[in-house]
């Protein structure tokens, strides 16, 4: 019997036995955002909760399940709802008496009839259908396009356990979840904790009825199937629940319970095993020097039985830290050897999901206004491991890396929708726009000045006391800030914690720090920091503990001193007075302080020429981000940056660095430059990167020179060159194109009206031939939407407007990717009034994810008409539509910056 033949006996017997009529949420398109009011009232009168959850995973397109929500109640009423966004709820109960599903479930919730229930224990039943989830969120459904298996995950946070089942989903109604599921035999299933009993289908009756779960969820049919039970988690809040399923392989770690190791797997799909297997042991390692690192720091063994590592397809995210399942995108499953840089980005991220296990999972936030702490300090904590751990010495240049990353939080810190760390979140979509570049980065960095400020040892001894005292319980900040009080004045130290709060959570925004010098008789006479305050700022001067360094002539430093800088608009350093003046200074070395930092007019120039003498790699990376800096606040020219770029980086060393610097200048002849100087300033690069690659002697360096030649490629002559290199190869050692670099210059070219038709689709195929992936089928999606004629760029918009599409997100999102092609202005022309007129709609009736990856992936190419018709729509923008609303402001900003880089660039050229 085929799957949807065993799907429909099921849902058949389902109705004789449940009385099943089929009720779909007559209101489902209608978004319903839980809100803090609601999640509040619900937290004060629910708790001590219990979920049984029966899921029948079938191939194919939907799933059964049957819940038993058990809790106590501490007074009855008629406000309690269980979420959920779901095809249908086919029967009902509450405490046993049954309710019709048309009674209760609409907009997304299940309402629970307050007549119903009662003050103490309640339990609620629900059998309902579920459609599997094509955006990511919820329980997904991906189908291999090599060997046909089908695969599923969740995905949760914030708000989409709902999406995959009837919950209270919130995360301070932690609850207990015994996992039961129905599976063909040959998946594997894996949940939170590890399996209890394995039984066949045709053994699972009596197990059904010892669970209280209708027969009606077991056929006759059973023999290809498996029945599990998974023991029941500890308690743990619904974003943190997991279930993957599917022909998964996996590897086993060899470290043995005495060890003080939890048992730990890695599972891949099947066609992507062979690409795994070289990284296994380092991941492991990985893994289990994190362990032992966080273990000793937070004083507190790994809290959960087991630790898996999944790699998902059709990921929205790096990772998602669900207990005792971490799932990971599949860009980590390495099909081609990484780069050091690309290693060090993924050893982070492991350690970043294992230490939610403790912070994030054993305790965790209250409500999502917190959110920034569980993801700060995980972002820190795992730089932290990196830098310190034994067995990690491989990644101790960590450090330039996380300065790198705070690029992000600069840029959102200087955004018109910036936020204080601690953001006020009325509702789970205020929580789902919040992960961004303030959440993690800024407020890693901000917990790096914490650790700086209060020393390793009191950091330690505040985190052991807090796993201690809050374990399996909801937090928020102010028991965090106790426990590090209290660690404080343990050690004798005076320093109040509450005005560092009052300075850096509570506040928006970026100071910026300049050094300005006296000097007389070659002396300094006057060090001052003035402190000015970055665009969008709250007007608040806060207090930065820094390291500053003086050079001397031969770049050398001649003298580093660590440095309290009081919040104040201008301070005086006296330890600076009397010292020899400096050929140039810095503020902010060692970087740990958050602060746009400024160079003062000498250092600037002193640099610019000798930027290649500062020995101190993340010194290096500092004084690059504040060259960029000025380029994005149109206080110098892009081709200023260019020729720094030109002049500096052939002689640069550090693999973070050239990326970083090469990003940068990708950034400036993509937004920066006007179009008609783009393609010239682009072809310098293009020629640095290249000559450079003739004589690179590191691999890791060769490949990301690679990357870079490829996208700065814009010249008739350029891609005749990247067309040689898919047939000949690139004619240097150890510069071996990768698949990926491959599909790139297939879309650089499908996308240029030099090469005919014919030419594009022969590259294609035999690329196709070779790789029968699903990231095969992505690239085939992107250059097929970047074929210039009037006829495929309508076709392929429909496309993106049609709500009833099968294709997942992800397979849209690609295709989106190639429609904005390069050197296409007239072409997509039209393309302007169109995207302004259905945009508003696109939000109200898509996903999110999908509605803001259609507004940025496809905004027309326009700065100034694009800026114009925005501001016409800004004020237009409903309530309803508040993300949206966020995106057209910082979209707004984004454009005034590339406009005034432009006229900054043209003004240069008269000089």
């Amino acid at each position: 019997m085929d799957h949807e033949s065993f799907l429909e006996n099921q849902v058949k017997l389902m109705k004789h036995d449940l009385h099943y009529t089929p009720f779909p949420d007559p209101q489902t398109n209608e978004k319903s955002d839980l809100t803090t009011g609601e999640a509040d009232e619900r937290a004060d009168v629910v708790s001590n909760v219990d979920y049984t959850l029966m899921l029948v995973l079938h191939k194919g397109t939907e799933y059964l399940g049957y819940l038993t929500a058990s809790f106590d109640l501490s007074q009855a009423n008629d406000k309690l709802f269980l979420d959920f966004h779901g095809k249908e709820v086919m029967s009902c109960s509450v405490n046993d008496a049954t309710v019709p599903p048309k009674e209760i479930f609409c907009r997304r919730r299940v309402k629970i009839p307050g007549k119903s229930l009662k003050a103490g224990r309640n339990t609620v039943s629900l059998a309902f259908r579920n459609l599997y989830a094509t955006d990511g969120n919820g329980l997904h459904h991906f189908v291999d396009p090599e060997d046909k298996e089908e695969y599923l995950y969740s995905n949760f946070e914030p708000f989409a356990a709902n999406k995959m089942f009837p919950c209270f989903d919130q995360p301070n109604l932690k609850a207990v979840l015994k996992l039961v599921t129905l599976s063909p035999a040959h998946w594997q299933v894996i949940g939170n904790e590890l399996e209890k009993v394995t039984l066949s289908g045709e053994e699972a009756s009596a197990k059904l009825s010892e669970l209280k779960i209708p027969s009606a969820f077991i056929t006759k049919d059973l023999g290809k199937y498996k029945f599990r039970v998974f023991t029941p988690t500890p308690p743990i809040s619904t974003y943190l629940f997991a279930c993957i399923a599917g022909p998964y392989e996996f590897f086993t770690s060899t470290r043995k319970p005495e060890e003080g190791y939890p048992p730990m797997r890695i599972f891949v799909r099947k066609s992507l095993k062979k690409f795994m297997e070289p990284y296994v042991s380092e991941f492991f390692k990985i893994t289990e020097c994190g362990i032992k690192f966080f273990e000793d720091i937070f004083g507190f063994k790994h809290p959960f039985s087991k630790h898996d590592q999944i790699y998902c397809p059709e990921y929205n995210a790096g990772a998602m830290e669900n207990v005792g399942a971490v799932t990971y995108t599949e860009t980590y499953v390495f099909k081609e050897p990484p780069t050091e840089e690309r290693m060090m980005d993924f050893a982070e991220t492991i350690l970043h999901e294992l230490s939610h296990m403790w912070f994030g999972d054993l305790v965790t936030m209250k409500w999502w206004n917190d959110l920034w702490l569980n993801e700060s300090f995980a972002t820190f904590i795992s730089n932290l491991a990196m830098a310190k751990a034994p067995g990690l010495e491989r990644y101790r240049a960590v450090w330039i890396g996380f300065n790198k990353s705070k690029g992000w939080a600069y840029r959102v810190d200087q955004e018109p929708t910036t936020h204080p760390i601690t953001a006020k979140i009325e509702t789970t979509e205020d929580a789902e726009n919040i992960f961004d570049g303030i959440t993690y980065m800024k407020g890693a960095s901000v917990l790096k000045q914490f650790y700086y400020l209060v020393s390793h040892q009191v950091f330690c001894a505040g985190l052991k006391e807090y796993f201690h005292k809050y374990q399996w319980k909801n937090t928020q900040l102010a028991d965090f800030i106790a426990v590090m009080q209290k660690a404080l004045k343990e050690s004798g130290s005076k320093i109040d914690l509450d005005q560092w709060v009052i300075q850096w959570l509570t506040t928006k925004g970026l100071n910026e720090l300049e050094p300005k010098i006296v000097v007389k008789d070659n002396k300094i006479s006057e060090f001052k920091v003035l402190q000015q305050f970055a665009p969008h700022a709250d007007q608040v001067c806060k207090m930065h503990m820094m390291d500053i360094v003086l050079y001397d002539a031969e770049f050398k430093e001649k003298v580093v001193e660590r440095v309290l800088v009081e919040g104040k608009p201008e301070v005086t350093l006296e330890i600076f007075k009397g010292m020899e003046a400096p050929t140039a200074v810095l503020l902010n070395i060692n970087d740990y302080a958050f602060a746009k930092v400024r160079l003062d007019e000498n250092s600037l120039h002193a640099f610019q020429k000798n930027l290649n003498k500062v020995s101190d790699s993340l010194t290096r990376m500092i004084i690059w981000r504040s060259f960029w800096e000025m380029v994005r606040d149109g206080n110098t020219s892009p081709k200023e940056y260019i020729n720094l770029v030109l002049a500096q980086l052939p002689a640069e060393k550090n693999e973070i660095i050239i990326t970083g610097a090469l990003s940068y200048s990708l950034g400036a002849v993509t937004y920066y430059i006007p179009r008609e100087y783009k393609k010239s300033e682009s072809t310098l690069l293009f020629n640095m990167a290249l000559e450079r690659l003739k004589v690179e002697s590191s691999v890791n360096t060769k490949k990301n020179l690679l990357s870079y030649i490829i996208q700065f490629a814009c010249m008739p002559e350029h891609k005749k060159i990247l067309a040689k290199w898919l047939k000949d190869g690139t004619g240097v050692a150890d510069a071996v194109l990768t698949q990926r670099n491959r599909y790139t210059i297939i879309k650089k070219i499908y996308a240029d009206k030099d090469f005919t038709l014919e030419e594009k689709q022969k590259l294609l195929a035999a690329e196709l031939e070779k790789d029968k992936s699903d990231e095969g089928l992505r690239a085939q999606r992107c250059c097929e939407a970047a074929v210039p004629t009037p006829e495929n760029k309508q076709k392929c918009w429909d496309i993106f407007l049609d709500e009833n599409t099968k294709e997942s997100d992800h397979m849209l999102f690609s295709g989106m990717s190639g429609f904005n092609s390069e050197d296409q202005e007239e072409l997509l022309k039209p393309y302007l009034d169109k995207y302004f007129e259905v945009l508003a709609d696109v939000f109200k009736k898509r996903s999110r994810a999908y509605a803001g990856e259609f507004f940025t992936v496809l905004r027309p190419q326009d700065d100034e008409a694009a800026f114009k018709r925005f501001e016409e729509m800004k004020g237009k923008i409903t309530e309803e539509t508040k993300t949206l609303q966020k995106l057209v402001m910082e979209e707004m900003d984004s454009l005034k910056r590339c406009i005034r880089g432009k006229a900054k660039y043209l003004e240069g050229l008269k000089k």
